[in-house]
């Protein structure tokens, strides 16, 4: 199940003015560190709950509908990044590769948590004929287009990561690569917003 990233956030949720007053970083000889640090937090809070901080665009290619993101009579799907903001596209494949745009109104997003694409009665979710990567569909998803949109604790999150990173040189190339474990007051703030499977 694929995702791509078709167009990513237009800015970071936590500014590089506000990370310095965390990090009480008068010079600007690091702006541009402190700056990747942003980035690599930021993508390291939305891997961890599953969440786009700031409105962002993506492709989810799949198989055939999950089973475990479908509701239980299957009219419904939970899509994977959240909050969902849009539904722009769906798309299904023939076994030749051709593929065919379904009917906006066949289907409707449900906004929000936990973000679902529903068929519209009397249609059902589409089937694809071609056996992989059939199904193409097209979203929008996160709180919105500017860091204030983005809740407190999330952007809180970001700092933390950003003040750990930058206090040691080994932990900032780990957070470039996106390993090591969360320090407990990042994953204290992250659970809440962690995505529940049961």
């Amino acid at each position: 199940m694929p995702l791509s990233l078709t167009a990513p956030p237009a800015a970071e949720p936590v500014s590089l003015s506000d990370a310095k007053a965390w990090l009480r970083a008068g010079h600007a000889e690091e702006d541009s560190l402190i700056g990747e640090l942003l980035a690599s937090a930021r993508a390291r809070v939305e891997s961890e709950t599953g969440l786009a901080l700031i409105t962002q665009s993506w492709r989810w290619t799949l198989d055939a509908w999950p089973s475990r993101r479908l509701s239980a009579c299957g009219q419904a799907v939970s899509l994977p990044v959240r909050p969902l903001i849009s539904v722009q596209a769906v798309r299904t494949y023939d076994a030749e590769g051709a593929s065919t745009a379904i009917d906006p109104a066949e289907y409707r997003a449900e906004p929000g948590e936990p973000g679902r694409l529903i068929a519209v009665l009397p249609f059902n979710l589409p089937q694809p004929e071609r056996a992989a990567g059939g199904i193409e569909v097209d979203f929008t998803a996160g709180f919105g287009g500017t860091g204030d949109d983005v809740p407190a604790p999330l952007r809180e999150a970001i700092l933390r990561l950003v003040a750990d990173a930058y206090s040691n040189v080994e932990r900032a190339e780990s957070a470039r690569r996106g390993e090591g474990g969360l320090p407990d007051a990042v994953d204290a703030l992250l659970r809440p917003w962690r995505r529940v499977r049961l």
